[in-house]
């Protein structure tokens, strides 16, 4: 399933944009670490195509990495592209 039907919608409001974008980064998108103390962290969210960002420790990799997914999710939802579903997960 995609989010495309979002650009179906009437104009939304900052808010209701802003609800939808934490809505949908809260879902189990699958996100990948790899790097170490040395060289800094690379992660990535395979699932949204080209949603890369890096950091100094793990921690700060992965809070870029949610502002990345924000901003990837915003990009979309403005261009009216469809929005990946995270990929099902086993138990």
């Amino acid at each position: 399933m995609t989010f495309s039907g979002v650009r179906a919608r009437k104009a939304m409001t900052d808010d209701e944009r802003e609800r939808l974008i934490q809505e949908i980064v809260a879902r189990p998108y699958r996100k990948v670490i790899s790097g170490d103390d040395m060289e800094g962290y690379l992660a990535e969210a395979p699932e949204l195509p080209g949603c890369v960002t890096a950091g100094a420790t793990v921690d700060e990799a992965l809070e870029m990495l949610r502002d990345a997914m924000e901003g990837w999710i915003e990009c979309a939802l403005a261009a009216g592209d469809p929005i990946p579903e995270p990929e099902a997960t086993c138990a």
